[in-house]
């Protein structure tokens, strides 16, 4: 058997010793090689590490570089605040109650019915998964890691068909009715995984498990249809909680939620908050909060003015733009600020690929080198952005692409002349595009509002508007695309597959674009079955080099996230690329164990 216990490594997350580019994402071996070049070099050749705050504003002599212990300061010198910076030389201190602005809306408990905030957000501060994956100051902020959690060890036998789990003996149910504190065995597991695999929203994830069975009280197995290399990222994500077979029995799954996990829930009220108090019977270790808190805000005036009069320590997107974060880090010095580093873009020009307009390829890339992504960067991200592929670089590539060293292929350039030939060549010279957006923040309006005219510049008459969520969202993730849409997200996730299958095969239902590439369908089913890693790799990279060849989802430019804490939010990071579903949405249950306030 394979030992796949801690510290197994995510596909995708290979990288080179030295950094890639300066003003680029880093390309890292690991934090040791990152905090070698956290304060301006790749050379480890100096630095006070006696304690400064490192939110990337302190000069490099006082910056701490941090330990293994601690976490590693990790940044681009090119950019103002770091990807990760390492835990105070402090003790914990034990006591306080953590409050988070939250926006979703209280919803039913039980996570196998929906993806949403509301529903799995709350269940993950309370329940426990099979696996982890690894969150928090000490993560490298480019890699993914799995780590025990119910289970303390696992085994992947060589054909990839048979998984076996061993859970800790010491797990309690918390001590709260029907469970009453009962030891927690591999039959709840089985239980709860049984239900996402028959039940629910999340099935998917289990198309290729034959069974799923308690061996005994401390073992069990999972035995596959077929060998699948992704298996074992979604168990140790958002979306596979172990919840108590004595809720579903009696009904209560819905609006109960009794766990493992570090923190009991108290109070959820729609619309105003979520409470839970410490699980003193925690088995991973004693948690330091008494309390933990949501306060539902959907305003985002509101959440920004509960961070800045200390109503809570954090707060769901209060900054978006740099001169937002600069003008808030003005009013309170002392908040602790990173960025997540940016390996992809969430959104593209997306076109209705079964329209025959666009299925000549050289519309496609026309279309693609109209658009100047270095100004949209400029205008639409105050020039802190990024322009890369949809596709995260770190799955097939050692260091960052760029445009210009032709990483991302031959029609990501700004090329209006070259864009005017193809589209003549095409018999596409009087193109209309009648272009529908959800305007999902104000960066997406000025996306709009910059980009429309470079398409219009090269002879594409370009229609459309703004249109209303409910009825955006019914056609993009329905598929149903009329035309075409300058807010196409991708389906988000935590493993290759997501990427590689789920966005591209022509029957996948996250294929919201439409493709049908038989070359590309071939290559996404040959990688979901190849276990050595080298290999599977060099099948995504075919992927990636085909669709952006073809052009398929010209990507547009993204600006960086930028993650703002309270000065007393200790043990908690947002921080790491995807892909490792580490969302401050919806992941505090990976985070709250570790949190404390250094009050």
């Amino acid at each position: 058997m394979d030992q796949l216990g801690m510290g197994d490594i995510l596909a995708g997350s290979r990288f080179g010793r030295r950094a890639a580019l300066r003003g680029g994402t880093l390309a890292l071996g690991g934090l040791a090689a990152a905090a070698l070049i956290g304060c301006g070099g790749d050379d480890d050749n100096g630095g006070d590490s006696g304690g400064a705050a490192a939110t990337g504003t302190s000069a490099a002599s006082t910056i701490d570089k941090g330990d293994a212990q601690r976490g590693f300061y990790v940044k681009d010198d090119a950019l103002p605040y770091p990807y990760n910076f390492p835990e105070p030389k402090k003790d914990p201190k034990p006591g306080g109650t953590l409050r988070v602005a939250a926006t979703w809306d209280v919803g039913p408990m039980d996570p196998t019915l929906s993806a949403a905030g509301g529903t799995v957000t709350v269940p993950n501060v309370v329940y426990n998964r099979l696996i982890g994956i690894k969150r928090g100051p000490t993560t490298d902020p480019f890699k993914t890691e799995l780590q025990p959690e119910l289970a303390q060890s696992w085994e992947r036998s060589p054909d990839g068909l048979t998984y076996t789990f061993k859970i800790r003996p010491d797990i309690k149910w918390q001590n709260l009715p029907p469970l009453n504190g009962r030891g927690f065995v591999a039959a709840d597991a089985a239980f709860a995984l049984n239900r996402y695999m028959t039940e629910g929203v999340h099935r998917a994830y289990y198309v290729n498990v034959d069974t799923i069975q308690a061996v005994d009280a401390t073992t069990l197995k999972v035995q596959m249809k077929r060998p699948v290399a992704d298996f074992l990222n979604p168990l140790g994500s958002d979306k596979q909680t172990i919840f108590p077979k004595e809720l579903v029995d009696n009904g209560d799954i819905q609006k109960k939620v009794i766990g493992t996990g570090p923190m009991i829930l108290q109070e959820a009220t729609a619309g105003q908050k979520v409470t839970f108090t410490k699980n003193p019977d925690y088995f991973q270790r004693k948690v330091l909060l008494d309390g933990f808190e949501f306060r539902i805000m959907p305003d985002l005036a509101a959440r920004l003015a509960a961070f800045r009069t200390g109503q809570v320590e954090y707060a769901y997107s209060p900054v978006a733009a740099p001169s937002e974060v600069d003008n808030l880090k003005k009013s309170m010095p002392d908040i602790q600020i990173n960025m997540i580093p940016l390996t992809y873009v969430t959104f593209t020009l997306a076109l209705n690929l079964t329209d025959p307009k666009y299925q000549d390829e050289r519309v496609r890339r026309a279309i693609s080198m109209a658009l100047n992504r270095q100004q949209l960067v400029q205008l639409v991200a105050e020039g802190l952005g990024k322009a890369v592929n949809i596709i995260p670089w770190t799955y097939v590539l050692d260091k960052e692409p760029t445009i210009e060293s032709g990483g991302l292929g031959k029609w990501m350039k700004y090329a209006p002349d070259e864009s005017k030939a193809l589209l003549s060549a095409a018999g596409a010279d009087k193109l209309q595009m009648k272009q529908s957006y959800y305007a999902y923040s104000g960066a997406n309006d000025k996306t709009v509002e910059v980009a429309v005219p470079m398409l219009q510049a090269v002879g594409i008459n370009v229609s459309g508007g703004k249109v209303d969520y409910t009825e955006f969202n019914s056609q993009w993730v329905g598929s149903k695309l009329a035309d075409a849409t300058m807010s196409g997200w991708g389906t988000s996730g935590f493993d290759a597959d997501n990427w590689f299958y789920g966005q591209v095969f022509s029957k996948s239902p996250g294929n919201r674009w439409r493709m049908s590439d038989s070359q590309i369908d071939t290559w996404a089913e040959q990688q979901q079955t190849t276990l050595d890693p080298a290999a599977r790799r060099e099948i995504w990279k075919k992927i990636w080099d085909r669709d952006l060849d073809m052009m398929y989802r010209p990507p547009l430019p993204n600006g960086f996230t930028y993650e703002v804490m309270a000065a007393s939010l200790r043990g908690v990071r947002w921080g790491q690329s995807s892909p490792n579903g580490n969302s401050s949405y919806y992941n505090w249950g990976s985070q709250v164990e570790n949190a404390w306030l250094d009050k």
